[in-house]
């Protein structure tokens, strides 16, 4: 559980930011009684006044994985006014998952005992989905790359040492598993090697796989 700064300023920032929507909720301790805003009750699947909301409807809707330690942190804010955030998983009553992020405290009578906790529900499910996509693309771009190198590499071998595409294949994956370097990173620095030459030649191939042999990894171009 992490502490955060509950105030309904921070829940609007994130929102505006993330483009997601902000539910609100209160829970009544000695009661039980839960309050949903209508965003809340959407952001279950729900149209608001559709259900009761409950402590066992909400923990329902939360993914197996996520739902004993978000139990645990509604049964401590219940019991302190510290405040608290959560970021867990959950499958609204149309199957779709959203990822969401609960903050709130406690507030407490004039004895120190909580009597109601509040706070809102973010769906960050857009924000991670795009996050999520970002990072693929990224990924992609990086393999791209990394076999546009491998495919260049093998072509230079091929020119230089008069080996065809299998052979050319073969050097790389041998240096690569005799230097303990990843084929991509190898193919890399040949091409690199190899930029560096007006004309890539024999010599200066087989100087860089002397060079790459002999010397600490860090130190080939």
């Amino acid at each position: 559980m992490t502490t955060v700064p509950h105030d309904e300023t921070l829940a609007k920032a994130i929102a505006h930011q993330d483009q997601t929507s902000v539910g609100e909720y209160r829970i009544t301790v000695v009661t039980g009684e839960w309050w949903w805003s209508d965003d809340s009750f959407r952001m279950y699947g729900f149209e608001p006044g559709d259900v009761v909301p409950t402590t066992d409807l909400a923990l329902a809707h939360v993914h197996p994985a996520d739902r004993e330690v978000a139990r645990a942190v509604l049964e401590k804010a219940q019991q302190s006014d510290e405040p608290f955030a959560i970021i867990q998983r959950i499958v609204d009553a149309r199957g779709s998952g959203h990822v969401v992020a609960t903050v709130g405290r406690g507030t407490c009578d004039a004895d120190g005992a909580v009597t109601e906790v509040s706070g809102y529900m973010i769906d960050l499910t857009r924000s991670v989905r795009h996050l999520a996509a970002e990072e693929a693309d990224a990924s992609i771009q990086a393999a791209a790359r990394s076999r546009a190198d491998i495919e260049q590499a093998k072509g230079v071998l091929m020119m230089v040492l008069g080996v065809d595409e299998d052979g050319a294949f073969t050097i790389l994956r041998r240096l690569s598993n005799d230097t303990n370097t990843p084929l991509r990173v190898l193919a890399g620095w040949l091409m690199t090697t190899a930029r560096e030459a007006d004309v890539p030649s024999r010599e200066a191939v087989l100087d860089f796989i002397a060079r790459l042999k002999d010397r600490d990894i860090t130190e080939v171009p």
